[in-house]
C-alpha cells in the first residue's frame, strides 16, 4: 500500500476548479459504497499471472475510514474478515498488487469498498472513487505487461434488473472469452447465460446456468475455438432477487492482451 503525493496534489488543484463546476467530479463513480465486480492475485491460463493495480480515492475534504470486503469466487465471503482503511482528504491508496498487498488474500474474486464512521457504522456522506487494471507480465517472454480494466461501480441499485448483456467480445483460436457475475447481495441467485458466437457462415450458441452463494463472484471459461464475435445475455433466473453485476473478457492466448466490457440492463 501506498499514499501517493501525486494524487494529492491533482487533487487538491481539481478542487479549487470545482468550486467553479460544482458537478465535477460527482458523475464519475463518487459513492459511499463502490463494488469491483472482478480482482485477483492468481495464475491464469497459459503461463499468465493476475494481479489488481488498484487505487482507493477520497474525494472529501475529511479522513475518511473505508471497509472493504471480499467476496471470493464460488464461496460465500460472509465470514472472511473486514479489512479498514483510513484514507487523508483528497488523496488515495493504492497498490500495484492490492489483493495481496493490501488485503493479505490471494485467488479470484470482488472487492466491496464502504465508507464508515469511525466506530464503524456506515457513513452516506463517504465520496469514493476506485480506479484498477487487472495487469499480468507478458506470458510470451517480452518484456512489459498486458491488462484490462474493469470499472468500479456504485453500490445499491434501487431497481431489480432481470436481464444484461455484453457485446463486443470476441473468441477463437487466438482469444479465450471468460463471462462472469459478481453477487454481493446477502441471498443465493442463480442466473442463465446465453452466449451466440456470430461467425461468418453460422451461429454457435452456449447456455448454461450458475447459481452463486451470498457474497460472492465467479468467471466462467467459455470452451471452445469458433471463430466470431460474441454476444452474452444473462438472465437473473430469481427474477431480481438482489443486486448484481456481470462482464465478460476476451483474452490473447499468445500475449496475454485482453480487454472487458460490463453488462449493461436491458428491458
Amino acid at each position: 500500500m501506498r499514499l501517493s503525493a501525486l494524487l494529492l496534489t491533482l487533487f487538491l488543484a481539481a478542487t479549487a476548479f470545482a468550486q467553479q463546476t460544482d458537478d465535477l467530479f460527482v458523475p464519475l463513480v463518487a459513492a459511499p459504497r463502490v463494488i469491483v465486480p472482478a480482482a485477483a492475485s492468481a495464475a491464469g491460463a497459459n503461463g499468465t499471472f493476475f494481479r489488481s493495480d488498484l487505487n482507493l480515492i477520497n474525494l472529501r475534504n475529511v479522513k475518511q475510514f473505508v471497509q472493504a470486503f471480499w467476496l471470493p469466487q464460488m464461496t460465500t465471503g460472509s465470514a472472511t474478515p473486514i479489512k479498514t482503511f483510513e484514507v487523508p482528504p483528497l488523496t488515495g491508496i493504492g497498490s500495484e498488487d492490492f489483493v495481496a498487498s493490501s488485503l493479505g488474500l490471494s485467488g479470484l474474486g470482488a472487492i466491496e469498498f464502504v465508507g464508515v464512521n469511525a466506530n464503524g457504522t456506515f457513513d452516506p456522506g463517504a465520496q469514493l472513487h476506485v480506479t484498477q487494471r487487472v495487469w499480468t507480465p507478458r506470458p510470451d517472454g517480452a518484456p512489459g505487461t498486458m491488462s484490462q480494466t474493469f470499472p468500479a461501480i456504485p453500490g445499491g441499485n434501487t431497481t431489480p434488473v432481470t436481464f444484461r448483456s455484453v457485446l463486443g467480445m470476441r473468441r477463437s483460436e487466438q482469444y479465450r472469452l471468460n463471462v462472469g457475475v459478481t453477487n454481493p447481495s446477502n441471498a443465493e441467485q442463480t442466473f442463465h447465460f446465453l452466449i451466440h458466437v456470430v461467425g461468418a457462415e453460422r451461429t454457435e450458441t452456449i447456455q448454461f446456468d450458475l447459481t452463486l452463494p451470498p457474497r460472492s463472484m465467479h468467471q466462467v471459461l467459455v470452451g471452445g475455438t469458433f471463430a466470431g464475435t460474441a454476444q452474452v445475455l444473462v438472465e437473473d433466473v430469481g427474477g431480481g432477487a438482489g443486486e448484481w453485476h456481470t462482464w465478460a473478457s476476451s483474452v490473447d492466448n499468445q500475449s496475454g492482451d485482453a480487454w472487458s466490457q460490463m453488462g449493461v440492463a436491458v428491458s
